[in-house]
C-alpha cells in the first residue's frame, strides 16, 4: 500500500524503521511488546507490505483463507472444489487455515497473502458474525476482490456467495412431516450467526406449517460440533420425549452421533427413526447412508473463481456482487 511509509508505520508504533522492517519481513529478533505495537500499528493503518517482485506465472495465484477440521470433511472438500475450479480458469492456489477463523486471524491471513501478490482472496467459513472496522479496513487495502463463501452476513461491501440455509432444514423437515412424522427433533450448534439462526427458522417453518399442536419438536443446541455433543442432545431429547421419529441434523457430524446413540437404543434408521444430516460429506458412508442436505460446493467454487477472475485487468474495481445458491435435498 503505498499511501503509508515506513516511516509513519515507525512513527505510529513508536519504534525504528528497522524494527519495523525486521517485523514485517520475519526477520531478525524483535522484543516481544515492540512486534505487538507494529502489529497494532499494521491492523490499525491496514498497511500490506509491498509484494516482491513475482513473474507473470505467480501474477494468477489466488489466495483460499478457510477453516480446518479433522471431524467435518465439508472444508477439504469445499477448498478442493476451489482449488479444481481455479486450475481449470489457469489460477494456482495458496491456501491458508485455522481452527477458528475470527476477525484478527482473518486479517493475518489477508495481509501475507496480499504481500504475496495474490490477484484475488477467497474466504471459507468466516466465524464471526460482522467484521470488525480493523479487518475491513485491512481488507480493503489489499486492492484485490475479495469474496467470502456462505458465512458472511456482516460482510457487506466485498463479493460474497451464499446458501439459502433456511431452504435446507425447511425442505428436509418439510420432508419428515410429508411421511408421517409427528415427534420431531432438530439438533443444532449453539452459535448466534446467520447460519445457524437461518437453519433454526426453516425447521420452524415448516413445523409452523402444519394444523396448531399436530406437531411435537425439540430443537436442541449443542456446544461442541462433535458427535458426542450430539449424543448427549439425542439422551436428553429422548428422556423428554421418547416417541421421537424424525431427526434433523446441523451437519453430517452431528448425524453420526445420533445414529450411534439411535444404534445405542435399538432404534433402526430408517425402520424406526428417521435422520437426516446437513453437508452430505459423511451421510453417504455412514451405515445405514442418510439422507443429507448436499451443499452445491462446485456451483459455489465456480461462482467465486469466477468472481475474481472477471475483476482481473478492468481499469475500475467492480461493484460488489452477492450470488446465493440453492442446497438440495438427497434422499436415501
Amino acid at each position: 500500500m503505498g499511501q503509508i511509509r515506513l516511516s509513519e508505520l515507525a512513527k505510529k508504533a513508536g519504534v525504528s524503521i528497522t524494527t519495523v522492517s525486521r517485523v514485517l519481513n520475519h526477520s531478525g529478533y524483535v522484543a516481544d511488546d515492540m512486534r505487538k505495537r507494529v502489529e497494532q500499528a499494521v491492523k490499525e493503518t491496514g498497511y500490506v507490505h509491498p509484494a516482491r517482485k513475482i513473474s507473470s506465472r505467480r501474477e494468477k495465484i489466488i489466495g483460499l483463507i478457510s477453516m480446518s477440521s479433522v471431524l467435518n470433511p465439508y472444508f477439504e472438500r469445499m477448498t478442493q472444489s476451489l482449488r479444481e475450479k481455479a486450475d481449470k480458469h489457469g489460477y494456482y492456489c495458496i491456501q491458508v487455515s485455522s481452527l477458528i477463523l475470527d476477525n484478527q486471524t482473518l486479517a493475518m491471513h489477508a495481509q501475507r497473502l496480499a504481500s504475496l501478490g495474490v490477484c484475488g482472496i477467497i474466504i471459507c467459513s468466516f466465524n464471526e458474525e460482522y467484521l470488525d472496522d480493523a479487518t475491513r479496513t485491512i481488507l480493503n487495502h489489499c486492492d484485490i476482490p475479495i469474496v467470502f463463501l456462505e458465512r458472511s452476513s456482516g460482510c457487506y461491501g466485498f463479493n460474497r456467495v451464499l446458501i439459502d440455509n433456511e431452504l435446507g432444514t425447511y425442505s428436509a423437515t418439510r420432508h419428515l412431516i410429508d411421511k408421517g412424522h409427528r415427534h420431531l427433533l432438530y439438533i443444532t450448534l449453539n452459535k448466534q450467526t446467520l447460519v445457524e439462526r437461518s437453519r433454526t427458522e426453516g425447521f420452524v417453518k415448516a413445523v409452523e406449517e402444519t394444523p396448531k399442536g399436530s406437531i411435537n419438536y425439540q430443537i436442541l443446541p449443542c456446544t461442541y460440533s462433535t458427535p458426542a455433543a450430539a449424543m448427549s442432545a439425542m439422551q436428553a431429547a429422548y428422556e423428554k420425549d421418547p416417541e421421537i421419529t424424525g431427526i434433523v441434523a446441523w451437519n453430517d457430524v452431528y448425524a453420526a452421533g445420533a445414529l450411534h446413540y439411535l444404534n445405542k437404543i435399538g432404534r433402526k434408521v430408517p425402520d424406526d427413526v428417521e435422520l437426516i444430516g446437513y453437508d452430505n460429506v459423511l451421510a453417504p458412508f455412514l451405515e445405514p447412508p442418510l439422507s443429507s442436505v448436499e451443499m452445491p460446493t462446485y456451483e459455489i467454487a465456480a461462482a467465486a473463481i469466477e468472481i475474481i477472475d472477471k475483476s482481473q485487468n478492468q481499469k475500475t474495481p467492480p461493484l460488489p456482487r452477492t450470488i446465493t445458491l440453492e442446497p438440495r435435498l438427497v434422499i436415501r
